[in-house]
């Protein structure tokens, strides 16, 4: 389908013949994760809400990659506004299911981590004269830290409003980018909306990234070194979609099936889709589903801190 102006080329591209074997690798490895991700909700012992979106994603992404592929062997479903519409949605929205996920576990991980404790202090026997006593035992509670000018709380509802306005952002976009093709001003609007949204994921991730090895460099004794780096890696991992969006959604074409640069159709752009948006994609939550989360980083059942 072409148009008469241009108006931003689809992310991912629309998919070719040569996209089917891409396709059916992911969703072949989404697939493997879905076990996973189902014991983790399913057992006791790592049963936690923190993984919801993780979750949801992988079974999401499964019916997304099935449909790339359909699309990749089918001409005539390539260029459909249901099929263009749903995977421009797919693309804006499903890395913010994993950012949602990392952002909560970022959160509690570290309030847990610097939250009031309490530690033995012993009175030696030197410190009564001549009298002899035993060293006494005596509990101090440690007053909780607060984090770098701001609540647990107020960080939290803020998180939840602007994930909610990147949420919008990327439905909307989606919706509206079929009409975009004929119709100039939408076009605009929908280039406008997936920065919106992306920029917003962006920031967000670097919020978590930001409190994590704040709290490790400023209370080393107080933060398990491992789970944080580890934690820290995936975040890490998940921005690199953000970055990979900004930087494609620049271009702009004026036919859905163009091979023309810029049109994100041709090899190379193919090939940087799948290593740079989708490949960290599923590494990301493929790490998040590899460990209890409730064990490594202590988060608690639900997603309220303590």
């Amino acid at each position: 389908m072409s148009s008469e102006h241009k108006f931003p080329s689809p992310i991912g591209g629309i998919p070719f013949p040569h996209d089917f074997t891409p396709a059916l690798i992911f969703t072949i490895l989404y697939a493997l994760t879905v076990p996973v991700a189902v014991w983790r909700m399913i057992d006791k012992r790592s049963r936690s809400l923190s993984y919801i979106g993780t979750v949801t994603f992988s079974v999401e992404r499964i019916a997304d990659f099935a449909i790339r592929a359909a699309e990749a062997q089918k001409p005539n479903i390539r260029t459909t506004n249901f099929f263009v519409s749903w995977l421009q949605s797919a693309y804006a929205l499903g890395f913010l299911s994993t950012t949602q996920d990392l952002n909560n576990i970022a959160r509690l991980f570290v309030v847990k981590a610097l939250k009031g404790t309490s530690f033995i202090v012993e009175i030696p026997p030197q410190a009564f004269e001549d009298r002899t006593f035993l060293p006494l035992e005596e509990e101090q509670p440690l007053k909780p830290m607060r984090l770098s000018g701001h609540t647990s709380n107020s960080s939290s509802y803020t998180s939840v409003v602007l994930r909610l306005q990147a949420i919008a952002l990327g439905s909307v976009s989606g919706g509206l980018y079929f009409t975009g093709i004929t119709n100039e001003t939408v076009a605009k609007v929908v280039r406008a909306m997936n920065y919106a949204s992306t920029i917003i994921v962006l920031f967000l991730q670097l919020v978590a990234l930001y409190e994590v090895l704040w709290a490790l460099s400023t209370r080393p004794n107080r933060i398990p070194r491992g789970p944080a780096l580890y934690l820290c890696s995936m975040l890490c991992i998940i921005m690199i979609p953000s970055v990979y969006r900004l930087a494609a959604m620049s271009n702009s074409t004026t036919s859905l099936l163009s091979m023309a640069p810029g049109s994100l159709n041709g090899p190379m752009a193919k090939a940087l889709f799948y290593s740079l948006h989708i490949a960290p994609e599923w590494l990301s939550g493929a790490m998040l589903l590899a460990v209890n989360v409730k064990e490594v980083f202590g988060v608690p059942t639900g997603l309220k801190s303590q």
